[in-house]
């Protein structure tokens, strides 16, 4: 066999073991974006809502799950022992293994808040994840075992206050996790053996978003998210490349959202509001210029979405929910300037619960009222086609706040106890689900 052949054969398998488009194997999607432009859904949903095809228990948490091929990946625990990685079946629910590992502790908000990172090459099959009380994990998925593990104490980082919420990013045979400590920011981890390949400086601290890479001002690089600043970082050696610091943020939890080449609007909670920020790189030199400030609306925990020229966020946060004698703020719409153009405010009031953009159309979840509603965005105003009841209603803590997951038209949602699948195919009674 000539080389040629051979290099084609190589090329040929790992097409067809990487992830595809319409799999969902990490946090917010293939881009981490919460945006699937090409998807197709059923809008014409019935008085009950679209079809329900499995229900699965869960214990407490936040996080969502990853989904490659035929197979839910979920990060959850055992009781106060420790972690585990679930895996279900995507057409029955059905669990086909699990692999544990102790992880004993307590936390405030019992649960797992991250979701696993699926990487398919032709290296192998495996899943990363950081648990809640910052174990480091890279799990074997054709052999259901662990290959290796770390800690965030290995590179002296103190936890956050909630608990390690970040998913680990795939970045060519490298993972990258976000210790936040004082000489490792950033990490950068081989795969396979879970050596450091490199570690930045600070980063800042208290962040529980999850690192991103993008391509910003004509350069790719990783960008970060923490209580001290939005952070640039070259993706092959860690460097800090800029830094945006002058949006008080008591706690970072949204991802910052890519806006066209050379934008980023960054919104969070707890007073901190939203800021659109341009980055620009000339002659090796990046720049930073805040292009607008909204002190008054902001996300706590989901990030923005984009679709065509505008952004869609919930903009609810402690201080506007109305347990706290406030009005919420809801759903809200930015043009790509950064200003405010509508917020439904409690018409309906989304509580924290999670957006998802998929094709034309928003999906969100009531994350105190458990209801699943499909929007059509509208520069003009609050457009709603449809709702259902997914989740009861409890007005106390129901806290659904994990992210949506999506793959060939199933949506998986979270509560506090169940994670379910919603069949959104435009002919669920005649689509075959793979």
């Amino acid at each position: 066999m000539t080389r040629r052949c051979i290099q084609s054969l190589l090329a040929l398998l790992l097409l067809c073991t990487l992830p595809a488009a319409a799999d969902w194997p990490g946090f917010q999607g293939l881009n981490r974006d919460g945006v699937v432009p090409d998807a197709t859904i059923r809008t014409d949903w019935p008085d009950a809502g679209p079809p329900v095809l499995w229900t699965a228990d869960t214990a407490p948490g936040f996080g969502s799950a990853a989904i490659v091929g035929d197979t839910v990946y979920l990060l959850d625990r055992n009781g106060i022992k420790g972690d585990r990685l679930r895996a279900l079946h995507l057409n029955t629910g059905e669990e086909q293994w699990v692999i544990d590992y102790d992880a004993p502790g307590r936390l405030s908000y019992d649960g797992a808040r991250s979701t696993p990172t699926v990487e398919w090459s032709f290296t192998g099959r495996r899943a990363y994840t950081v648990g809640p009380l910052g174990h480091i994990t890279c799990f074997d998925l054709v052999e259901a075992k662990i290959l290796w593990q770390k800690h965030m104490d290995d590179f002296g980082a103190a936890p956050p206050k909630w608990g390690w919420s970040q998913s680990p990013l795939i970045l060519d045979d490298l993972v990258i996790i976000q210790p936040m400590a004082d000489d490792a920011g950033l990490v950068a981890l081989n795969q396979v053996t879970g050596e450091v390949a490199w570690q930045s400086k600070s980063i800042g601290n208290e962040g529980y978003a999850s690192p991103r890479r993008v391509k910003l001002a004509g350069t790719k690089q990783l960008i970060t998210f923490t209580a001290t600043q939005v952070t640039g970082l070259s993706p092959k050696t860690g460097d800090i490349l800029w830094t945006y610091d002058n949006i008080p943020v008591k706690r970072a939890i949204p991802t910052p959202a890519l806006v066209g080449d050379d934008k980023l609007f960054i919104t969070a909670g707890y007073d901190a509001g939203s800021a659109l920020i341009e980055i620009t790189h000339q002659e090796n030199i990046f720049a930073v210029k805040e292009l607008k400030r909204d002190q008054d609306h902001g996300g706590q925990i989901h990030s923005a979405l984009p679709l065509g020229q505008h952004l869609y966020a919930n903009l609810n946060t402690n201080e506007n929910l109305r347990q706290r004698g406030k009005d919420a703020h809801g759903l809200g719409c930015f043009d790509l300037a950064g200003n405010l153009l509508w917020k439904s405010d409690n018409a309906p009031d989304l509580n924290r619960g999670p957006i998802l953009a998929l094709g034309q159309y928003l999906i969100t979840l009531g994350g105190e009222d458990g209801t699943l509603r499909l929007i059509k965005p509208d520069p003009a105003g609050y457009q709603e086609l449809a709702q259902a009841k997914v989740f009861p209603a409890d007005q106390n803590r129901n806290m659904i706040w994990a992210p949506m997951s999506f793959a060939n038209g199933l949506l998986l949602v979270r509560s506090q106890n169940q994670l379910k699948c919603i069949d959104l195919r435009p002919n669920p009674a005649t689509s075959r689900i793979p």
